[in-house]
């Protein structure tokens, strides 16, 4: 161990048998179990508040998150002598979700089910400090974004190849955004927050392949389904009061990006969660709107319009092809599934 690392543990009361690199971090082999070490730039209000969900979480019957552990001074943070901050949290001898394995993709889906019972019915005094942020005001935003941009394309000379391919399809994707926006504004967004933030429902914010461990390849399994003992959720540092099929629509939406927009594996994975945890119709219909909304050629947009117009990436140009080879399973996605 390094000596600052070293200085920090040792004011934990852990014995390290072994330490190796992670993503973010250091895995710590110990005496209390597998542990993760790594900097913290969160302040100790909003870890206090992580904390408590975890420990919420476990009461809801949802044992397998990154609880902290405390220092020897029941602090979450611990800092050495020039003043960086760290935390331990427990960890497990689980590999990243593969979201090319439809047993891992299936199996992340009911975890995700079961994570949002456990939940829901989350208990603050901090509420209104940790919210979902404004999902209509963002589809405004980036509607706006994305007109702008085109207008400065059109008045732009001597254009690159990208800008010009940028231009033959940004037409059909605007639209798409402002047809997005105006369902959402029907479905009364903001009324469901509300409903949600009231409940005590919080999302993870975050739910990704990396943040999803599972017991691989050597995981106990029942027929094609992995074990619920064999997932670990981590890294809750986007936790946030709000809608939580929010999440379901972040991981469908990687999911389905990876497996160019198959229906049958994202009707699966709707059906996997919702062995779990149903549906309501007004969540369905606002999954189908979030899915619909064009957010990867957003991003698109705003890294060029950001960045210098010299030096665009080639990688830039494959997205944007990418992009527009996917739009017709996706629509046919969106019209099977959510008759969108």
């Amino acid at each position: 161990m390094e000596d600052r690392s070293g200085e920090v543990i040792s004011q934990y009361d852990i014995k390290v048998c072994r330490s190796y690199r992670a993503r973010g971090g250091t895995i710590l082999e110990t005496n209390r179990g597998l542990k993760f070490f790594g900097p913290c730039p969160a302040s100790e209000r909003r870890l206090e508040f992580e904390d408590s969900l975890k420990r919420q979480m476990g009461e809801h019957g949802y044992q397998n998150t990154d609880c902290f552990v405390r220092n020897c001074e029941q602090k979450l943070v611990s800092c050495n002598s020039i003043g960086e901050r760290y935390c331990i949290r427990n960890w497990f001898s689980l590999e990243e979700c593969s979201l090319r394995q439809e047993a891992s993709i299936l199996a992340a889906a009911r975890n995700l089910a079961l994570l949002h019972l456990a939940m829901s019915g989350i208990k603050t005094s901090e509420k209104e400090n940790y919210l979902a942020e404004d999902v209509q005001k963002a589809f405004e935003k980036h509607n706006r974004e994305l007109k702008h941009v085109k207008s400065f394309l059109v008045k732009r000379k001597n254009k690159s190849p990208f800008e010009v391919k940028y231009l033959n399809c940004c037409g059909a994707f605007y639209e798409e955004a402002v047809e997005a926006a105006k369902e959402l504004e029907e479905l009364d967004w903001r009324a469901l927050f509300v409903e949600n933030v009231e409940r005590g429902n919080v999302l993870h914010g975050n739910y990704t392949y990396h943040n999803i461990l599972m017991g691989g390849n050597g995981a106990r399994q029942t027929g094609e389904r992995r074990d619920a003992e064999q997932i670990a959720t981590v890294n809750f540092d986007k936790s946030v009061f709000g809608i939580q099929v929010y999440d379901l629509y972040q991981y469908v939406r990687k999911v389905m990006e990876k497996n160019n927009w198959q229906y049958n594996i994202g009707a699966k994975i709707l059906d996997a969660y919702e062995e779990v945890r149903a549906l309501s119709q007004r969540e369905r219909r606002l999954l189908a709107v979030l899915l619909a909304y064009p957010e990867k050629f957003w991003k698109i947009t705003n890294y060029y319009y950001n960045s210098r117009k010299s030096l665009i990436p080639q990688k830039n140009m494959e997205k944007l092809e990418m992009l527009q080879m996917q739009q017709k399973p996706k629509k046919e996605f969106l019209q099977k599934l959510c008759h969108f």
